[in-house]
């Protein structure tokens, strides 16, 4: 699809049943996944990984829904909350925190509380504080349901470490990434990282109270990162999962132009800055509005219907 076929539909009208249309593409495909999970014996694992601002909550969350469906229970969660935080943190060769480290995680923690919940016990589930950068237990316990799954979601999940005391036969890795993008200039398809980092610089300043400075700044080292400890391991999953939505750009549009102009003011000579500028001016905003409470978008731009 084109900027000027997308552009084509919000300016007729139908774009609200076209966004119904992605999102159904979407659970159709989820269910998929789902249907075949169930249909493997011996699976306990659920291991879904992607690049940073892949959709990956959203996913894991929905995708429990599609279990339920198939008469299966799931507990969900994330890698994030076993962050170490910044005091234990390790650094890079510039002594700056390194967040894209697969030692970011509490390895030892997760290992523990993944053999407990095996083993029928209970655990107090972990959470991780983005604004102060710390970790905590959370309130209230948590526990395998019977014959049910346990899904790790995370930049690190397919990372053989985190869960090298499972059986790989006991293990369904997922990767997810938003693969289909819209041609941008002629026969040039935007890429699925300039994608996620729009995604980013939304989420960031609504909920990690992060600038978009910030993120730009952070952006080469986490797709640095993405190609060190994230890329070796996608082949060995056992599907992939496509999150992109064909509609985003319209709906994104208001809430990320002027985070990017704002890096365009203070940084002139950041070019993608430049480039995402130029792209988003020739997109038609949409409102949110027709976007269902679980989307994937709603991850970015916030009034899900899920718990974050």
């Amino acid at each position: 699809m084109t900027i000027d076929e997308l552009n084509a539909i919000a300016e007729s009208g139908e774009m609200s049943e076209f966004i119904r249309v992605c999102e159904a593409r979407q659970c159709k495909a989820l269910s998929k996944i789902a249907d075949e999970i169930v249909a493997r014996s011996g699976v306990r694992l659920i291991l879904l990984a992607g690049a940073s601002s892949a959709g990956k909550t959203t996913t894991a969350k929905r995708l429990c829904t599609q279990l339920r469906v198939d008469g299966a229970k799931a507990i969900h969660f994330s890698t994030d909350d076993y962050f170490v935080g910044d005091a234990r943190n390790p650094r890079d060769e510039n002594g700056e925190l390194d967040y894209e480290t697969v030692e970011a995680v509490d390895i030892p923690r997760l290992a523990d509380d993944l053999d407990a919940l095996m083993a029928g016990r209970t655990i107090h589930p972990r959470k991780f504080d983005f604004v102060r950068h710390d970790g905590y237990d959370a309130p209230g316990t948590m526990s395998l349901p019977e014959n049910g799954y346990i899904l790790i979601e995370g930049i690190h999940a397919l990372n053989p470490r985190l869960t090298e005391r499972v059986p790989d036969e006991c293990k369904y890795r997922i990767y997810v990434e938003p693969k289909t993008q819209p041609e941008i200039f002629f026969k040039t398809q935007m890429k699925s990282s300039d994608a996620r980092l729009l995604r980013r610089l939304v989420r960031d300043n609504q909920f990690r109270k992060m600038s978009p400075i910030e993120t730009f700044r952070m952006w080469p080292k986490v797709l640095a990162g993405e190609e060190k400890w994230i890329n070796p391991f996608r082949g060995n999953a056992d599907s992939e999962f496509d999150s992109a939505l064909e509609y985003e750009l319209c709906v994104i549009r208001p809430f990320v132009h002027g985070l990017i102009e704002m890096v365009r003011h203070k940084k002139p000579e950041e070019l993608k800055a430049a480039m995402l500028s130029e792209v988003l001016s020739t997109v038609t905003p949409v409102s949110p509005v027709a976007v269902p409470g679980d989307s994937i978008l709603r991850e970015t731009i916030g009034s899900s219907q899920l718990d974050y």
